[in-house]
């Protein structure tokens, strides 16, 4: 024969699975809108860092250019070298100062990770929802 208590306990398990279940929807929403907010910060972050990588390509070029022409006129005046020699010699440099800038730009792009804390926190939270939610444990 049921007790009181054993009938109260079987009668608050809806409940109880009900309350969990909304508390579920709300974590799973909040979580949801940190993921949001996680990705729109990333996202900056790539734009922030791919307009730098345009922004030194382009003025690495245009500087290149300009400072390409001149250290080779330099390096004529200065040694006596054939002026093909100086050009070549002057676009050496600047393509190793080019490549170092472009280096800097992709180590700053691979840098980003796009929501790592979220989704393990979601992920842990999903575990934890199971075990709540499966009988017997506890």
């Amino acid at each position: 024969m049921a007790t009181r208590s054993d009938r109260e306990a079987e009668s608050g398990t809806p409940e109880l699975l009900g309350e969990i279940s909304r508390h579920a929807g709300m974590l799973v929403a909040q979580q949801i809108d940190l993921a949001r907010a996680e990705l729109g910060q990333e996202l900056r972050r790539a734009g922030t860092a791919a307009a730098s990588l345009v922004g030194g390509g382009g003025l690495a070029v245009a500087g290149g250019l300009l400072g390409g022409f001149a250290a080779a006129q330099l390096l004529r005046d200065a040694t006596g070298l054939p002026l093909w020699l100086c050009y070549g010699a002057a676009a050496g440099g600047l393509g190793v100062a080019g490549g170092m800038l472009l280096k800097s730009g992709r180590d700053g792009l691979a840098d980003l990770k796009p929501l790592p804390e979220t989704v393990a926190a979601f992920g842990e939270n999903v575990e934890w929802l199971k075990d709540q939610l499966t009988p017997g444990a506890g």
